[in-house]
């Protein structure tokens, strides 16, 4: 029984903080930065990875309370603990920069994986660039092309692009310019500036029974694939 009540309380406890943190977030969007900072502060207190998250957003911002980016790296770093990617990708971010705490292009690496394993999708796409350029990690095309399909099957626009690149110089994957037209198809239908040029490269080599099944295959993967809005909690690029 103790157990049980337990697990209510812990549930109970958990749907409060997400309750706290709409409220924070309906204030927060409608500019009522003071009162986001009471009902993040509260969300935080109850231990919410979230909760924390947005508190030192608002405290990285200077929204609502004066700005403290030395807080707003602990609060990241105590939901970090917690593996919420949007914390672990923004400390990606801080540590590449030097943006509060001491620049560690190791630590950036570090923590982009661990947003990346945890799910945020930026961070997929990242891992999968830094793999393709042997950019503080080895070159490794097999890992890169991991990481930009996970991206590209959850909508991300640029990895869509990067993943269909892959396909047109066969690297790691076998080469196949219709797979490439058909990824690369979605960032240009998007209005990706790139993604289009390299269509339009494709559409010079594609020719006849090709060019119509990377037609159909574009389709089907529009349904499945295309880029949707995604609800991430990084606040700065």
């Amino acid at each position: 029984m103790k157990f049980i009540f337990t697990l209510f309380l812990l549930i109970a406890v958990t749907l409060s903080a997400r309750a706290t943190e709409q409220e924070g977030i309906a204030a927060y969007n409608a500019g009522n930065h003071a009162l986001a900072y009471r009902h993040f502060s509260e969300a935080a207190a109850k231990g919410s990875p979230a909760g924390k998250h947005l508190l030192a957003s608002l405290y990285y911002q200077g929204h609502g309370v004066e700005k403290d980016v030395k807080r707003a790296v602990t609060l990241f770093g105590e939901a970090a603990e917690k593996a919420y990617a949007p914390s672990l990708a923004n400390l990606s971010l801080m540590y590449s920069k030097g943006d509060g705490v001491v620049q560690s292009p190791a630590k950036s690496i570090e923590y982009g994986r661990k947003a990346a394993e945890a799910g945020d999708i930026q961070s997929q796409f990242n891992m999968g660039q830094w793999h393709r350029r042997g950019a503080g990690v080895p070159q490794d095309y097999e890992q890169a092309a991991r990481w930009y399909r996970k991206a590209a099957e959850a909508g991300y626009g640029p990895a869509q692009n990067e993943y269909g690149l892959m396909f047109a110089q066969g690297q790691s994957v076998a080469l196949d310019y219709v797979q490439a037209y058909a990824w690369i198809n979605m960032p240009a239908e998007a209005g990706d500036g790139q993604a289009l040029k390299n269509r339009a490269q494709l559409l010079q080599i594609l020719k006849d029974a090709d060019l119509v099944r990377a037609k159909q295959l574009a389709t089907e993967y529009i349904g499945k694939y295309a880029s949707s809005s995604l609800e991430v909690q990084v606040v700065f690029e």
